[in-house]
């Protein structure tokens, strides 16, 4: 009987089988090498088995633990100097900081020599015929003009710690209103020093030739920090994914956490620049309104430290408190900016109500701005951006 055509053997298989059922010719490159296998046998496990048959008779040892889970990577040693964590890694973050520092140094010098020399014309006037309105304001003008630098400076460094983006920009446009303020300060101060020429302050350089370096300082400044914007934007925004991750909500939520925090650093300039003011300018001490102005300033520094410890650790009812005092500032704003278009034809308020309405009226809008923002980061309490920023060391580990 013939077989089907899909069963009929070739002849060549014959020789296949033949060929490989002979046994390797002895070779001298190739020698058997006995292992005693005995001493690190082990006992068989589901990874090491072929075949559910290999389990028959053999016990299983299911107790290892150095298989799975898997021990967690040790955590390299933190090297617990401050200096090493603050200072930024960043050529541009370092040119950066740079900059605002050389900036802060030459306008500070510069505007404490104009003070010496404006003090030094005020005790003049005050033994002549007395004091000028415009001699009176300027020593105040001048010191919230060298406040602003100084926090300027902090909130540099504090943005390049925190990668905050929002707040380089705010900071920018921050350093471009005291280009603005000082070329309006330098026909005031010209108008104060207008006929001394006893007073010589920390050098002997010309009035006109400080009044000209310092905006000038200024405007080359704003061009640094318009000029490496963009590229620390760059950075930031790829070490913020790095330590967020990829996740749309986390990074939503932590935009607006930095947003809130940009806003409630402005905050506290603008309330303590207004307080200094009306404290220095408008209030008698025999005001009932002066020592509540002198108490506010400490409890504006305080209420800044509630809301940045509320949205830090979720905090709901600081977060209720610090909404409050917010409200109370909102009141107290007002108040003070209604009095001031009141009374601004009064000889006490005549020359000085435009900065005092510039300074309130800020306030009130920056204000509105961080209670909108404390709402929203409210209602992002308790959604993983905590846990998520904490464990990734995107916020500060010192609150």
């Amino acid at each position: 009987m013939a077989l089907p055509p899909s069963r009929a053997k070739s002849s060549y298989d014959d020789d296949l089988i033949d060929t490989y059922a002979q046994p390797y010719e002895p070779s001298r490159r190739h020698k058997s090498i006995t292992l005693n296998t005995s001493a690190s046998r082990q006992s068989l496990t589901t990874t090491e088995a072929e075949h559910p048959s290999d389990f028959k008779g053999v016990p299983v040892d299911f107790s290892r633990s150095d298989i799975y889970p898997p021990k967690p990577s040790q955590a390299l040693p933190a090297d617990g100097s401050w200096w090493r964590t603050a200072l930024p890694d960043s050529l541009s973050c370092k040119i950066y900081l740079l900059t605002v520092l050389i900036e802060t140094a030459v306008d500070l010098t510069i505007e404490g020599d104009l003070l010496i020399r404006i003090h030094e014309a005020n005790e003049e006037d005050k033994s002549q015929s007395g004091l000028s309105t415009t001699s009176r304001k300027m020593p105040i003008y001048l010191t919230i003009f060298s406040l602003a630098h100084v926090w300027q400076f902090i909130l540099a460094v504090d943005a390049v710690y925190a990668r905050n983006t929002l707040q380089f920009i705010a900071l920018a446009i921050f350093n471009a209103l005291f280009l603005v303020y000082a070329i309006i300060q330098s026909t005031e101060v010209r108008l104060s020093l207008e006929g001394v020429t006893g007073s010589s302050g920390l050098s002997r350089i010309p009035v006109n030739v400080l009044l000209t370096a310092l905006p000038i300082v200024i405007a080359v400044a704003e061009l640094i920090y318009i000029g490496l914007g963009y590229k620390i934007y760059r950075e930031f925004g790829w070490k913020v994914y790095k330590f967020l991750g990829a996740d749309r909500n986390i990074k939503r939520m932590f935009a607006h956490y930095q947003i809130f925090q940009c806003f409630v650093k402005f905050d506290l300039f603008f309330w303590i620049g207004f307080c200094v003011q009306f404290i220095g300018l408008v209030l008698d001490k025999t005001d009932w309104e002066y020592y509540v102005t002198i108490i506010a300033l400490p409890l504006s520094v305080v209420l800044v430290v509630e809301g940045y410890l509320a949205a830090r650790y979720e905090n709901k009812w600081m977060m209720i408190s610090f909404l409050t005092g917010c409200g109370g500032g909102l009141i107290y704003f007002t108040y003070k900016f209604v009095k001031v278009l009141v009374l601004k034809r009064d000889p006490e308020f005549i020359d000085i109500y435009q900065s005092l309405t510039i300074f309130s009226v800020l306030s009130i809008m920056l204000l509105l701005i961080t209670v909108t923002y404390a709402a929203i980061v409210w209602r992002n309490f308790g959604r993983g951006l905590k846990q998520q920023s904490t464990s990734s060391g995107a916020l500060s580990p010192w609150l």
